[in-house]
């Protein structure tokens, strides 16, 4: 695989959100022929769209042979960006997306308690509340809609459905398998892919709201992708190392005693169908591929009516 000509990108990570793509999308970008671009979720297609093809462009290193852009961003499969997959499409029909998932409610309760403790952006204070004011965060765990549409516009050969205990466990398998279908050598990354830190999804929080404020003045200013270029990825992300701290967040268990009854319902109906689709869906990529990741996926989401799960 080479370069597509344009400004799109090579290689997606177009989600979930809170599934080890942060992790997944700073070890790509350390391969000599991976432009992780200057900003790791750049939401052209969705949020960014009515800038310029220029803006998104000027985030990646100017286009040569073989050397693929990386574009990691989970609104992609956001339910308020719904014409993001066909954007992307449309811009480059070539690419090739890394969809990682994780089981659908303990990865909603991950976003709700980012959205509330890091960018505190989202003022409910409980998962029952967080549901009720956004459509979101079901949205995103909804994987038997976001298959569909993904395999529909990519097709199946050039779409990567990972378990979240894949990232988290078997990382140089993974690696593997993406540096084989976009035509690159794995080497480089198994190299180099322990500077990156081990995976992290903990949620934090600032430890001033002053730091708080003066990251959302760089952002609204435009001035991150300079920073970021200037400063490098792994020195931004321990400088965000020495500006937050963990966050004693609730257990699922303490999550959902939040819901409502008619919460708990469609919570249960989300589990049963996002579980069956990236079943199905991985039975038919493991033996194209010749993995065994669907076990890895029903240890992560065992379906309903297996032993000791209620949903």
């Amino acid at each position: 695989m080479t370069y597509t000509p344009g400004p799109g990108p090579d290689l997606v990570i177009a989600g979930s959100a809170r599934s080890g793509t942060s992790f997944l999308a700073s070890v790509l970008g350390t391969h000599p022929r991976i432009d992780p671009c200057t900003v790791k979720e750049p939401n052209y297609f969705s949020r960014e769209f009515a800038r310029s093809t220029d803006w998104y462009d000027g985030l990646f290193r100017a286009r040569q042979p073989d050397l693929l852009r990386l574009d990691a961003s989970m609104s992609y499969t956001f339910t308020h960006f719904p014409h993001a997959l066909d954007r992307l499409a449309e811009t480059s029909p070539d690419a090739y997306v890394v969809y990682a998932v994780r089981h659908p409610v303990t990865r909603l309760l991950s976003h709700v308690q980012l959205h509330r403790d890091y960018f505190r952006s989202e003022t409910a204070r409980t998962l029952g509340s967080a549901l009720l004011s956004s459509s979101v965060y079901a949205g995103a765990s909804a994987y038997a809609t976001w298959l569909p549409r993904l395999e529909d516009r990519f097709g199946t050969d050039r779409l990567l459905v990972v378990p979240f205990p894949v990232v988290t466990g078997r990382l140089d398998e993974l690696l593997d398998v993406v540096c084989t279908a976009v035509g690159l050598a794995p080497e480089p990354l198994h190299q180099h892919r322990d500077s990156t830190g081990r995976h992290r999804n903990q949620v934090v929080e600032f430890k001033g709201r002053g730091v708080l404020l003066g990251r959302r003045a760089m952002r609204r200013s435009g001035l991150y992708p300079a920073v970021r270029r200037a400063l490098g990825p792994d020195r931004l992300r321990r400088l965000r190392t020495w500006v937050t701290r963990p966050v004693e967040t609730e257990s699922l268990v303490e999550a959902l005693a939040t819901c409502e009854e008619e919460q708990h319902e469609q919570l249960a109906a989300l589990h049963a169908s996002a579980g069956a689709a990236v079943a199905d869906f991985l039975v038919g990529q493991d033996a194209r591929l010749g993995l065994a990741w669907t076990d890895d996926w029903l240890d992560e989401c065992p379906l309903p009516g297996a032993r000791g799960v209620d949903w």
